[in-house]
């Protein structure tokens, strides 16, 4: 197992929440609820027919400039599209590594980087050839599996690894004829080659190594680089515009107009005017379009100011289309004076975790909360930042947002804050009626006796530099902990702890029959018959032992059946009594699970990249 696949997969599933539920069996599928437009825009390209496609959770294409699109037949989650010379599609997939199309999308053929866990840009370069970055090597990938930057010289069929060989390269770009760039994260990790890829070096000035470079262009003979990550799901600072003269050897500061660490995800140019998109923490820089029409001396917002965005593209009409981390895709006709929405048909709602209650769903993704009447037909957004919801035995909602605590006794009309954490990444779990439990990630564990008004930290002593994730009391009254270096359990409430599953990095718990079950990272399932005390695996029907596996949410139901989500591997049932794991994934395709709740009725809810699903009897 890679550590820094297990970091960047952590990033990736930040807003993972688990939550108890209770279902009677159900036979029927699995059906897709409506979804607001709210779709991460990940990639773009335009083929030389006029044709967009736009990659989300799914790949999507227009054939009408961006009025409409419809879903392709392209089996995973985009992260980069190229539209080679010669109109081929190639499309990086997330765990999936690169598949090509030669009849517009319709069959798809994979050519290499199964193991990869990202495929970040595909470009190519005027002589024909086609450059990859793929990084991070998965986990139980065999051991010559290579990360770092690959070339094609045969239109995406066989690749060939450069010099580079870094797992942490994040971007490759060709601003101008022979002259290339790689970008990744970390000291010495922008290289620049002058002979097109064919050498590489570290002898660039004045760019931070700390943040990857998002684009680069050559605007009159002058380089700009954009800088700030356009996939970090953390929403971490970003590092601006920077420009150079000397054909990207030396770089300086050329945002003015841009406020100081501000994420800048991608540049593009239309006619003689510069435009950059900006994104993520509202608290923290920009957001939106900017454009430079001085040759990047100075920078002014042109719109959608309200929007974290992962890209900006000129089209051949001379369109500018701008993709939102959560609000589908914005086109402009006129040079970015005005906007329009688009992208409604694009279904791939971000959603972390869904509850019901007084007759509402509630919602929590990346675009915020969002409410919506049961039946539902329609959501309307409640809140703009995400927040670990979590609904009291008392009935009161209470939500942990930017590290303040907050209630609403009005199905989410007024929330009133009631405590600050002061922690960025909280998850809230009732442990019983009387117990409150905030994981804090890298903060440590607080609880609360009176329903989150008040709170007080574990003293985890010994166990600082562990991230905290999930936490469950035992049948016997012990408390346990999920964290990224083992399972930590208390048998005194908390006053001391101790380590009993050590290397297993749970993300959810539940118990059912005095049986108590952890779901984790890359190991599946363990479970522990004696309180916690010890653990063994228990995967049989879930996966072969040398595969690995994620598991993202456990679910007790009333008939003493467990529910089971994963990551990328669908959703399975324990029967009572049982001990093989069956599929449960009716109505689902490559399914990326991220919570499961049970409303009233026995309808059961599943959260996901691409919406909410739920299940009836």
């Amino acid at each position: 197992m890679k550590k820094q696949a297990s970091k960047i997969l952590l990033v990736i599933i930040i807003g993972i929440l688990v939550f108890g539920c209770q279902e009677k069996r159900s036979e029927t599928d699995w059906v897709k609820l409506p979804a607001p437009i709210s779709a991460q825009i990940r990639c773009f390209a335009e083929a030389s027919d006029g044709t967009y496609y736009a990659g989300a959770s799914e790949l999507y294409k227009s054939k009408d400039q961006g009025n409409s699109w419809e879903l392709t037949n392209f089996k995973g989650m985009p992260s980069d599209i190229l539209v080679s010379e010669t109109g081929a599609l190639l499309v990086g997939a997330y765990r999936g590594g690169i598949f090509r199309s030669v009849d517009k999308g319709e069959s798809w053929t994979p050519v290499g980087f199964e193991n990869n866990i990202y495929i970040f840009k595909i470009i190519q370069t005027p002589d024909g050839r086609i450059f990859t970055s793929a990084t991070f090597i998965g986990e139980g990938a065999r051991n010559d599996a290579k990360a770092g930057v690959f070339v094609s010289e045969d239109d995406g069929l066989t690749w060939q690894q450069t010099s580079i060989t870094a797992e942490n390269i994040k971007g490759v770009f060709n601003p101008t004829s022979e002259i290339m760039f790689a970008s990744g994260t970390g000291e010495n990790s922008i290289y620049r080659s002058v002979d097109n890829g064919n050498s590489w070096s570290t002898d660039v000035i004045g760019l931070p190594d700390s943040i990857p470079i998002s684009a680069i262009v050559d605007f009159n003979g002058i380089f700009f680089a954009s800088v700030g990550d356009p996939q970090d799901a953390a929403r971490t600072i970003g590092g601006g515009i920077y420009k150079s003269e000397d054909k990207g050897q030396t770089w300086s500061k050329s945002d003015k107009g841009i406020s100081q660490n501000t994420k800048v995800s991608d540049l593009t140019i239309l006619e003689n005017t510069l435009f950059a998109s900006t994104g993520y923490p509202k608290n923290v820089g920009d957001r939106g379009v900017f454009k430079s029409d001085d040759q990047g001396e100075t920078w002014q917002p042109m719109g959608l100011n309200d929007f974290q965005l992962r890209l900006i593209r000129t089209t051949a009409s001379q369109q500018l289309i701008a993709g939102s981390n959560v609000s589908s895709i914005f086109i402009s006709e006129d040079k970015g004076e005005s906007w329009i929405q688009t992208g409604k048909e694009i279904e791939n709602w971000l959603v972390f975790q869904v509850l019901e209650s007084n007759n509402y769903l509630f919602a929590n993704g990346e675009s915020g909360i969002w409410r919506a009447a049961i039946p539902v037909k329609k959501w309307e957004q409640i809140r703009l930042r995400m927040g670990s919801l979590a609904k009291l035995s008392n009935g009161k909602i209470l939500m942990a947002e930017n590290g303040s605590i907050l209630s609403t006794e009005d199905n989410g009309d007024q929330w009133t804050q009631i405590a600050d954490l002061k922690s960025e990444m909280i998850f809230l779990y009732e442990l019983d009626s009387k117990l409150l439990v905030a994981c804090a990630q890298e903060d440590g564990v607080y609880f609360s006796i009176n329903n989150g008004h008040d709170w007080s930290k574990y003293n985890t002593e010994g166990f600082e530099q562990n991230a905290f994730r999930t936490a469950i009391r035992t049948p016997k009254g012990s408390l346990l902990l999920g964290t990224s270096r083992g399972t930590l359990r208390s048998d005194d409430q908390g006053d001391t702890w101790e380590n009993t599953d050590e290397n297993f990095f749970a993300w959810t718990f539940t118990k059912s029959n005095n049986v108590i079950y952890a779901g984790g990272y890359a190991d599946g399932i363990h479970k522990s018959i004696d309180d916690g005390l010890t653990w063994t695996e228990f995967n049989s029907g879930l996966r072969e032992d040398d595969n690995y596996l994620t598991v993202t949410s456990l679910c007790a139901t009333s008939d003493s059946s467990i529910i089971c989500g994963t990551l990328g591997e669908g959703i399975y049932r324990l029967e009572s009594n049982d001990s093989i794991w069956k599929e449960y994934k009716t109505g689902l395709t490559d399914f990326v699970n991220f919570g499961i709740t049970e409303g009233s009725n026995n309808t059961l809810y599943t959260t996901s990249a691409k919406g909410i699903f739920e299940r009836k009897q």
